[in-house]
């Protein structure tokens, strides 16, 4: 069984994204388990590239993305991804999409599958609070989720607030896994 967990490098001109700090505390396996990890470059064309990629060489039974977002003390579990585009700050590329559609042929949303209620609940009431979000945003995070929900459906998105020790998200992720989802 495998498990793709992916990171973005830094953005905005950042030295670091904390995804990339707790990719590197998450251990390669947990049970039965192979953790792969990859790290995707903050660019809405790319990525998704990056993405598809990995997930064909890979063949994982669950994806798992993290993010990082700007603001917030708690972690929270993407619902949906949604099939647009739109930003005022551009990629690492410089691209600044306008209220683009990412598929014309596909649901204007995709939710996950996975129970984030239950792994709310767990996670508040064993480890780190951490809530659910409804949407992953317009920019890069929810580019790549709306993909990995077409492609795999086994997938969610996970942000992760900026300032956050890299241990508490780590420690979070290791606990969700080991308990409820594998």
């Amino acid at each position: 069984m495998r498990i793709l967990l992916t990171a973005f490098e830094p953005f905005g001109g950042a030295d670091s994204n904390i995804t990339q700090s707790v990719l590197s505390l998450l251990p390669d396996s947990i049970a039965d388990w192979a953790i792969e990890k990859v790290c995707l470059p903050v660019n809405f064309k790319r990525a998704p590239i990056v993405l598809r990629e990995a997930i064909a060489a890979y063949s994982p039974d669950l994806v798992i993305m993290l993010g990082q977002c700007p603001t917030g003390e708690n972690i929270r579990l993407e619902r949906f991804a949604i099939n647009m585009m739109d930003s005022t700050k551009g990629d690492n590329d410089g691209y600044i999409p306008n209220e683009e559609t990412i598929y014309d042929d596909q649901p204007l949303a995709l939710q996950t599958p996975l129970p984030i209620k239950e792994l709310e609940r767990f996670c508040t009431d064993n480890v780190q609070p951490v809530q659910v979000s409804n949407s992953a945003g317009l920019y890069v995070c929810n580019r790549v989720y709306y993909e990995a929900l077409l492609l795999h459906k086994q997938a969610i998105f996970v942000h992760i607030p900026k300032d956050m020790p890299a241990s508490m998200p780590a420690n979070t992720l290791v606990m969700m896994l080991k308990e409820k989802l594998v």
